[in-house]
């Protein structure tokens, strides 16, 4: 766990750990109940019978007490912050369970019986395995029962009059290490599994907070409204925390209350109009300093010193407050988190606070200029901007204060001076000709100008001249009424820059794309991961538009842009350029048929009829595809070179898609014509079944075949599964091909049980794209198996174990309908991906494959050995059985012999053979088993 991760996350994780140790809780105790009777059982006949019934009670009591802390647990439900006690009950029974065992391996040692020591060390360990993965979550705990339960076991053996003393010492001794490690590294990725998911709900729940706040910003609702929902947002955070929102008025020199819905209203009734200062509070000092200020102990610190006693009545023991500013820096107030006890805030809090901050600063100053604006509208309507007067002669006359305010002219510096005096110089005499033209035609203009104030500064104002006639009709006087409109301005800049959608079909524009594209960029640059730029152009659109109409050719791009987005991912971005060309970015692709296999769905999305009005449109795309950073490392290179490759695409006969580069065009060359392939490789007969024996270790027998798909393909020759099995997955090719080879090794299995062993079985993979698909699938199997009648024991269906970890329950409803029907299901490459001992529990497996990257290292490898001797383990006590892959040598099957594994595969016994040759084989062994 990182330093940073802060207090209330940590109550989190412990609170999680325990709960996973009290789920574990009811099997470990079922087991122990069965194990310990049964042992009781094996031993009655060479141990002392009272010291059986006594360590049999006491483990019955330790039981009964774990149960009755385990149903205690699950009816108190207890908060994160209660479960300390429950944790040391947990801790409690573990140690009680742990002595338990351990006299087991001392009192229970039966000296003149080598069979049943092994028997009671065979137990042990098992004990101590199931023990340490269920209480893996409290590393002590797992780690203590680890020794507790061996150690004494250890000393048993250590015995000197025992012919096997040392050796078994040290390898139980071996074991306990080992145990040991196990729990760490379970313990450690446990441990940063749940921080990490924690993490993602503050992060989510910070989200929504943001987005709460942008939504109020958004409909305008009341300044305080706003403030009170940020407030309240980082309280549900850290509900042991209170926050305060202090405004700033407008000398700069007092604190407002803005919010504090949690703080007692006498305390905030104190502080409301706190002059600031550096002996002012948190708050107080923080405005009058503009830095952070932390107050880890209020009763202590001297910024407090005027009101502790305030403090002491509110329940404050430490206060943090953060500087609120605008964007221009302007200070807006403070931000401050309370809590009741002396705090050192983590990093963790010291950036919820600046975020918090921050938000508030957006909806302060947001706020404000929203009222400014409102405020220059009333005084507008009240002829209260700035004026001035002119003569006849064109020369000012008059003018008021806020004159004066806006151009820092002051009266006696202008009166006689002609309006040039502010003249800017942004503005052409062109301008000035037709402005004087209309007031002369008129008597009024209206409009948008620059001027400069005294101190040289530009600046836009809204000038509205109207001229006063006297009785002969001849100008007297014109009044010139302006506004600075730089705030405007501003806000309608942000306005402005914030229209980054198009009106028509709401997907971003061009702006909003290159932004993103900028930011896909940097994430792959960081991440060290690819991005690719999709460039769409609709065919012959322009045809829509001039047969129907722009209005239906609006339809269509809106439909269009909608059949685009359901081709990507959510985190991908589609844009539209204009017109109706569009544009994808896939960030974050790790191989390159993704990209491919997106456009070519995209083409034929677009494809599919358009029904506009009373007619129907079939249109077609050409889409360009550039790579970062094969093919360009700025945005506006890869939006150049996806539009030369769209170009390429519509040379070359449209509705299709170009790679901009050679290399990428070839992949995706080759990834079409081995799709093109797969599709015509079955019914070319160019796909062959071969068979691995497999054969049972103790008898030296083959009763099981591993059938094994190969492609032999025309002009490449034989392709390796590797290689055609992920496209076939990809492209859908694999439910046929799957079910080719199953009729096939069915048709073997009935030829093979009739002539040569009744109980003969063989092997068929089952990819996870047929065991996670939707409905009964495996129908087709169960349905083949009785039309040519041949019995579900006769087969066994390989899976990997991360089919179980998704959609249990329908996998587990897959899994029973196989068992009804007699078929058997193994595990392949067991330990290899997310092994859960919890979800071999539950479904109904009947083997356990040993990857052969751990049966290879055996001889050289004890970390290896270990692991495959812990899935026997594993295997045997859930009542399956272990199968080991990829044997090569005699040392290696000698020390799967001394494991206990059961069967066992690879080259040592033979290589994948043809149907023929497999018959060949079978042949053979009957020829050398009736000699």
């Amino acid at each position: 766990m990182t330093n940073d991760t802060d207090v209330r996350v940590m109550t989190q994780v412990r609170a999680e750990q325990v709960r996973m140790i009290f789920e574990a809780s009811l099997f470990s105790q079922f087991s122990g109940f069965v194990v310990s009777t049964l042992l009781a059982g094996f031993l009655w006949p060479v141990v002392d019978h009272t010291i059986i019934l006594t360590w049999v009670l006491a483990i019955y009591l330790i039981i009964a007490f774990r149960l009755a802390v385990t149903f205690g647990f699950r009816r108190a439900a207890p908060r994160p912050e209660a479960v300390a006690p429950w944790a040391r009950a947990a801790q409690a029974g573990v140690f009680l369970s742990a002595l338990g065992w351990g006299s087991a391996g001392y009192f229970l040692f039966p000296v003149d019986s080598i069979p049943h020591q092994g028997l009671l060390a065979f137990v042990i360990a098992g004990i101590t395995a199931g023990g340490v993965t269920s209480l893996a979550a409290l590393r002590w705990s797992a780690i203590s029962f680890a020794l507790l339960v061996t150690l004494p076991l250890v000393f048993r053996f250590a015995d000197p009059s025992h012919p096997l003393g040392h050796t078994m010492s040290l390898m139980v001794l071996l074991f306990a290490l080992f145990m040991i490690a196990l729990a760490n590294r379970m313990h450690r990725n446990l441990t940063q599994m749940i921080v990490e998911r924690f993490q993602r709900q503050l992060t989510q729940q910070r989200e929504q907070v943001r987005n709460q706040v942008l939504e109020l910003l958004a409909k305008a609702a009341p300044l305080n409204h706003i403030l009170d929902a940020i407030v309240l947002g980082v309280e549900k955070e850290d509900p042991s925390i209170r926050c305060s929102i202090l405004l700033i008025d407008d000398n700069g020199t007092r604190l407002f209350t803005g919010a504090a819905p949690h703080l007692p209203a006498s305390y905030n009734a104190a502080i409301d109009g706190l002059e600031i200062g550096p002996a002012a509070g948190s708050c107080g000092a923080a405005a009058f300093t503009r830095r952070r200020v932390i107050v880890e102990d209020v009763s202590h610190h001297p910024f407090w010193e005027r009101f502790r006693t305030l403090a002491a009545e509110a329940g404050i023991g430490s206060a943090w407050s953060e500087p609120v500013f605008a964007a221009s820096g302007r200070l807006l107030g403070t931000f401050a988190v309370y809590r009741s006890a002396p705090h050192r805030p983590t990093s963790r809090e010291l950036s919820t606070l600046a975020q918090a901050a921050n938000l508030a600063g957006i909806a302060i100053e947001r706020s404000k200029t929203e009222e400014a604006l409102r405020l220059a509208a009333m005084v507008y309507q009240n002829s209260s901007e700035a004026m001035m007067i002119t003569d006849e002669d064109n020369r000012i006359v008059a003018i008021n204060p806020a004159f004066t305010e806006t151009t820092g002219y002051a009266e006696d510096e202008v009166i006689g001076q002609n309006p040039k005096i502010l003249n800017s110089g942004q503005q052409q005499p062109a301008f000035y000709q037709s402005l004087w033209r209309q007031l002369e035609r008129t008597g009024q203009w209206q409009g948008e100008i620059w001027n400069r104030r005294k101190d040289g500064e530009e600046f836009p104002e809204w000038l509205t001249i109207n001229t006063i006639h006297d009785s002969a009709g001849r100008v007297h006087r014109r009044v010139a009424l302006f506004s600075d409109v730089t705030e405007k301005k501003k806000a309608d800049s942000l306005i402005w820059t914030q229209a980054n959608y198009d009106s028509l079909t709401e997907l971003p524009n061009r702006r909003l794309f290159f932004d993103r594209l900028e930011h896909g960029i940097k994430r792959a640059l960081r991440d060290s991961t690819h991005l690719a730029l999709l460039y769409i152009d609709l065919d012959r659109f322009k045809e829509v538009n001039d047969t129907l109409g722009h209005h239906m050719g609006d339809e269509l791009l809106l439909e269009a842009s909608k059949r685009i987005q359901s081709c990507v991912r959510d985190s991908d971005t589609v844009a539209r350029l204009g017109g109706d060309e569009f544009t994808v970015i896939l960030n974050e692709f790790q191989e390159v048929p993704l990209v491919g296999r997106i456009a070519q769905a995209i083409i034929a999305k677009l494809g599919q009829p358009y029904q506009l009005g009373d007619e129907q449109v079939y249109l077609s795309a050409s889409i360009g595809i550039t790579v970062y950073p094969e093919d360009g490392t700025r945005p506006d290179v890869l939006l150049q070179n996806a539009d030369q490759a769209m170009f390429a695409a519509k040379q070359n006969g449209r509705s299709r898609f170009n790679y901009f580069t050679a290399a990428m065009q070839e992949a995706a060359q080759q990834r079409m014509r081995m799709v093109r392939d797969l599709h015509q490789a079955l019914a070319a007969d160019q796909f062959h079944v071969h068979y691995q024996p497999i054969v049972h270790l103790a008898t030296g027998r083959i009763d099981k075949a591993e059938a094994l798909v190969r492609w032999e393909h025309p002009e490449d020759g034989f392709i390796s599964p590797a290689d055609f099995i992920p496209v076939a997955e990809e492209t859908g090719a694999i439910y046929q091909i799957g079910n080719w080879v199953f009729k096939e090794a069915s048709n073997k299995a009935r030829e093979w049980r009739s002539s040569y062993n009744p109980d003969f079985q063989v092997s068929v993979n089952r990819s996870p794209v047929q065991f996670l698909a939707e409905g009964p699938t495996e129908d087709d199997w169960l349905d083949y198996l009785k039309e040519i009648g041949l019995p579900g024991e006769a087969l066994v269906v390989e899976i990997t174990e991360g089919v179980l970890l998704k959609a249990a329950a329908r996998i587990n409803q897959k899994l029973l309908r196989f068992r009804d029907a007699g078929v058997q299901v193994a595990i392949d490459d067991f330990g290899t991906g997310y092994s859960s001992l919890a979800y071999l529990k539950r479904f109904h497996i009947d083997y356990l494959k040993i990857d052969k990257t751990f049966v290879s290292n055996l001889e050289t490898d004890a970390s290896d050995r270990a692991l495959s001797e812990a899935i026997v383990v594993i295997a045997h006590t859930l009542g399956f059985k272990a199968i080991a892959e990829g044997v090569e040598t005699e040392g290696q099957k000698r020390i799967l012999e001394e494991m206990g594994c059961d069967y066992a595969q690879g080259y040592l016994f033979s290589r994948p053979l043809s149907a023929a040759g497999f018959d060949a084989l079978l042949q053979a062994a009957s020829r050398d088993a009736t000699a």
